[in-house]
Formats: C-alpha cells, structure tokens, sequence
C-alpha cells in the first residue's frame, strides 16, 4: 500500500460527501430562490449525475484510489456545489440589497461547472476497469476527449452572457463580443460526449471480444450500462406542448444511472477493486437512512396534525432513532449474508454444508455437494476437493488470485486436500473463514474414506463377480464337453447292452438304467444353460450380439461391433448380452421404431454399448420396470453405469459402461 493512499481516499470521500451534499442542499434553495427571481428547472437528472456517480467513485477509491476510474467517476460532484454557487451569485446581484461578498466566484462557476460529464462519459469506458491504456489507438482517442473537452471547458469559462441556472447573472470573466464562444462550447461538448462515447463504445466491444473470463463478464456489464444511457438518450422525447419536461427529465436520469449501476454490479458480482465490505456498510447506511428519514417525515406530519406544538413528535423521534441503532445489527447482518454469505459465522458454514450434503446418495455426490455449498456459503469463486480415490470440483479459480489448500484428515490419515479459491489477489482471510472452512475439510475427510471404502467394496464385487463367471465359464466347459459327453456314452452302451441280453429282467433293468442315465444327462444340460448363455461359447460376444438382430424386418435392425469385443471377461460378456437382449426386446416390443442400431466399442479398458431407437420413447411419468432396473443392476455389478435417454417421440437410447481393466 502507497503512503498517500489514506490521503488520496480522504480527498475521494470528502469530493464525494461535498457533492451529495450541495445536490440535496440545491433543492430547497432552488424553489426558495423561484419564487423571487427567474432561474432555469432544477432537473432530476442533474441531481443523480452529481450524487451517484461521485457515492460509487468513492467506493472505488476505498479499495484502488490510484485508478483513474475513481476520480472520472468524481468529476461530477461539481453538479452541486455549481448550482449553489449560481444561486448565492444570483441572490446577490438580483435580490440582496447590497453584493455579497465573493458573488463573482460563484458567478464565473455558474457558468462552466457542469462541464465534469463532459469528461468522465467518453474516459470512463475507455479506462474501465483497471485504469490504463494498453493500445495507442486507446491512448490517442483519450487524449483527443481531454484536449475537445478543455477547449470546451475553457469556452464555457470565457463566454458572455448569464450563468445557466440563474440567466440574470452576467459571466464576470466573459468578453464581451466573443458570443461565438458559444458555439465553440456547444461543439466541443457535442464532439466530446457524442464522438467520444462512440469510440469509446467502439473500444469496448472489440476489448469485451478479446476477453476471457471474468474480464470479460465486467466489460459486458459495463456494456449493459452504456446501452442503457443510449436507448435513453435517444429516446428523449421532442421538445413541445405536449410532451411534460418530466418526461425527458426521467428519461435522462434513467440513462445516467446505468454506468454507474453496470460499475456497481461488477464490483460486487464480480469482486472488482475489492471494496464487497464497504459496499455491505453503504447499503446498510442506505436503508437506516431511508428509513429513519421516513419515519422522521411521517412522524412530524402526524404530530403536526394530532398534537401541533406539543413534545410527542420529538419523543417519536427520539424513539424511532433508538429502534433504528438497535435493529442496525440485524439489518447489518441481512445485509453481509446477501452479498457475502456466512463469511463471519462458521457455525451456519457448517450448517448450511451439512444440509447440503444430507440428500446425497453417496460420498462421492456428497462431496461435489460439499464443495457446492461451501462455496455457495462463503461466496467464493472455486471450491474443490482432490485426492487419490475421488475428486470434486465446483466454479472456476479467479484470474491470478491462487487458492488456498486445507487438509482432509479422517481416523489420523490425511484423506485429500480442500482448495479455496481467492477472491481475488489481496483477499482478506478471516480467522472465523479458516475456522469453518477447517471443519469442511474435516468433513471433507470422513467423505473421502466413505469413498475410499465403497470404491474398494464395487472393486471386491467386481472381482468376485468375474471370479464367480470365469469359474462358471470353466464349468460349464468341463460339464459340456467332458462329464455331459461321457453320461451320454454310457447311456448310449447301456441301450447297446439291453438290446444283447436275453433274459427280459435283466434287460429292463439296464433300460432303466439307461433312462436315468439320460435324465440325469438332460438335467445336467439344464445346468449347463443356466450357468452362462451357450451363445457366448459359440459365437463369442460379437456373434452373440448380431444374433440379438437377426430375423427382424421391422424394426431395421443395424449393428457395429468393434473387433476389439471378441475376448473380454466372462463377466463383462454375460452383462453386456443380458443389457444387449433387454434393450432389443424392449425396443421390439414397446418403441413401434422403425430403426434399431446396436453399437459396441472399446473406448481405453472400457465397453461402451449402445441401443437406440427412433420409436415413440418413454413416456414422462413412466416408472421403471423390471427390464430397466434389472440392466442397471447388471452394469453396477461390473461396476459400470446404465443410462436411459428418451423424449417423447425421439426414441431412446440405452448406453452402458462397463470396464474391463481391473478384470482382464
């Protein structure tokens, strides 16, 4: 921080303070002084340029008071001070008895002190937001707008005639017979405001289409503002009879509140020039004021009416003023949890997380819930969990601010970390901050071994399952190809041996025999058939897969298999085939598609298999039957995912995943 910056701020608010003052204080002074002598409408649009642009000028300087930004935005305080010095000139020479002392002062100022605008609407977008010109045509168009408008300023200063709120008061300083300084003013005015703010506006869409980011995002409101004060301004409606002067006068002040309104949103939505805690303590004023003042009016109304000249209305007061000091902390408090969360209080971080997080299914949804809201909870720009077994990741790192990095312990293990993004460069970081987001990263911790331990359980399913039909594929080739041939032989000897013998007893004995060897036979292929589908055996998963297609005329049935789905795990084919078989007989059955394609490929260790349709789809309120649930089942059982896409007449598409390289 610069030495002269505390001066520097000092200077900012008391321009400020001067100029929201002398604009209240014109007011009064303006209608007293109406009813005695001739002086121009004091228009709305006046007040608000000389009071909201200098209020959010010095909420600039509170966080940059060395950008350029911030004093543009105070040049328009002069508004103020420029209508009562008119006015004190214009008492003197056309009212009191004798001059005031001084009155020329406030006459020569009467006659050029509105001319701040004609400076701060083309510099302040030219400059926005940090404050430089990077290109040369930048710089050239700036120093263009300052040199016009000087000549301007310098016209207005020299010009003869009257002061513009009080016409009566002649310029002390004008030469007479330069009335053509007039014209140089009204040129230089119209070149400043007109051809400076459209080259201005010109700069700032070609800088908003090179940004990126948040950047980008407050350029684009400061677009928003610009636009705004355009639309108004063309349409001011035509000066005539018809057409109330406090139609144009509206017009006019709703123009001028969008720059600095587009300033102000950037400031606080996007965290520029770092003044969010003074921005919460001005609103907070804001409302109290408005309020008391209020109530204050509608005190002294009503104790005028009830009780005039009694001492209700100044206890009425006294105890609107005590209920406002008192409900301070409250509205305070509303106040920081709308623009910054539950920054200051750790105990509603942890609370609002944990809610958060309640509804998920599982630890891994319960940490991108986790980091959701806690970075919803402290408004933050990015919140992210990492570690070996799971990871979690919610908004984006502001531009060069970094983060912060929190362990996550559970049981004495460091588990993963927890990355807070910055705000911005100087972000201020509170002990109640780190204390909550200290006891996030703590829950951040036990997630993460839930996590771990349901990952190593899917992992133990998966294996034993592919353990389980490996086994039953090796069995299944045993029983088939050595027991179940060997029972047929014998039956088959023991038919030969009965037709030898002569005796009828024995010879029935050995029929049956042999009957009950070839039940036993039979039995024993139904076995076979249900320990894994024979198909798979014959024809592999590819066959296995375009045989699910064949003999259909409708639905056209159209497959692509990847070669690299010949040999895969038992288990991964046996899911595949039973996900495959029930997607097909659903399309077939209940989709009424006249095309069906079947897709299966390997994307790195994993099988992604594909069913769509282009039938009527599944109905919106359909709940899932057996057949859906059953498919997702299969693929959770190799620790794979299942989606179902479908709308109302585009068909469905099922998509599973299943890996393979844990089970080769």
């Amino acid at each position: 921080m610069h030495r002269g910056d505390r001066a520097l701020r000092r200077t900012a608010y008391g321009i400020a303070v001067l100029g929201t003052a002398g604009c209240v204080a014109a007011v009064p002074v303006h209608d007293w002084l109406a009813e005695r002598i001739a002086v121009t409408p004091l228009y709305w649009s006046d007040l608000v340029l000389g009071t909201v642009w200098p209020l959010v000028g010095a909420v600039i300087a509170r966080g940059r008071p060395r950008n350029p930004v911030c004093w543009l935005m105070l040049l328009p305080a002069m508004i103020g001070p420029y209508h009562l010095l008119a006015y004190y000139a214009g008492y003197s020479r056309l009212v009191a008895a004798d001059p005031l002392p001084g009155w020329e002062v406030g006459a020569w100022v009467g006659c050029w002190g509105f001319v701040g605008y004609w400076f701060a609407t083309p510099l302040v977008p030219l400059l926005f937001p940090h404050g430089r010109l990077e290109t040369a045509p930048r710089r050239a168009c700036a120093r263009a707008v300052i040199t016009v408008a000087a000549v301007g300023t310098l016209a207005a200063m020299l010009r003869p005639g009257g002061t513009d709120p009080v016409r009566g008061v002649p310029n002390p300083l004008g030469i007479a017979g330069w009335e053509w300084l007039h014209t140089v003013m009204f040129v230089c005015a119209a070149t400043a405001m007109l051809g400076g703010s459209c080259a201005a506006a010109v700069f700032l869409v070609v800088r908003t289409r090179a940004a990126t980011g948040v950047e980008r995002a407050r350029l684009q409101w400061l677009m928003l503002g610009g636009l705004l004060m355009a639309f108004s301004f063309l349409s001011l409606p035509l000066d005539d009879a018809e057409q109330p002067a406090l139609v144009g006068d509206l017009v006019m002040l709703s123009g001028l509140l969008g720059p600095p309104a587009s300033v102000a949103v950037a400031m606080l939505r996007h965290r520029l020039f770092d003044v969010e805690f003074v921005l919460g303590r001005a609103i907070v004023f804001t409302v109290l004021s408005a309020v008391v003042l209020g109530v204050y009016a509608a005190v002294v109304a009503g104790a005028g009416l009830i009780a005039p000249g009694s001492l209700a209305g100044t206890c009425l007061i006294a105890f609107t003023a005590l209920l406002a000091a008192s409900g301070r902390g409250a509205v305070q408090a509303a106040v920081d949890r709308t623009l910054f969360g539950h920054r200051h209080d750790p105990y509603a971080v942890v609370a609002h997380v944990g809610r958060r997080v309640a509804p998920a299914g599982e630890p891994a949804e319960a940490l991108q819930h986790l980091v959701d809201a806690l970075r919803h909870a402290l408004r933050l720009p990015y919140a992210a969990f990492e570690s070996p077994a799971v990871a979690a990741a919610s908004g984006r790192p502001a531009a060069g601010a970094g983060w912060r990095v929190f362990p996550c312990r559970a049981l004495g293990r460091e588990l993963g970390v927890l990355r807070v993004g910055r705000r911005s460069v100087n972000d201020p970081w509170t002990t109640k901050e780190q204390a909550a987001v200290e006891e996030v990263a703590d829950r951040a911790g036990t997630l993460a071994y839930a996590a771990a331990l349901v990952e190593d359980i899917a992992r133990s399913r998966a294996r034993i399952l592919s353990v389980r039909e490996e086994e039953r594929r090796r069995l299944r080739a045993d029983l088939h190809d050595g027991i179940g041939p060997s029972l047929a032989g014998t039956a088959h000897q023991l038919d030969t041996l009965a037709r030898r013998i002569d005796d009828p007893d024995l010879a029935g004995c050995v029929r049956t025999l042999r009957d009950r060897l070839r039940t036993t036979v039979a039995d024993l292929r139904t076995v076979v058939q249900g320990l894994r589908p024979a198909i798979l055996d014959q024809l592999g998963l590819p066959g296995a897969l375009r045989e699910l297609l064949a003999g259909y005329d409708t639905p056209a049935c159209r497959s692509s298999i990847d070669s690299a789905c010949h040999r895969l795990p038992a288990a991964v084919e046996v899911a595949a085939y039973a996900i495959a078989g029930e997607a097909v007989a659903n399309a077939i059955r209940h989709s009424a598609a006249s095309r069906l394609e079947l897709t299966a490929r390997m994307e790195d260790t994993v099988l992604i298999l594909s069913i769509r349709d282009n039938g009527r789809g599944i109905p919106p309120r359909h709940r899932a039957g057996v057949g859906l649930r059953s498919m997702r089942e299969r693929a959770a059982e190799v620790g794979g995912r299942l989606e179902v896409t479908s709308a109302p007449g585009s068909g469905t598409l099922v998509r599973a995943g299943l890996p393979v390289g844990d089970q080769r």
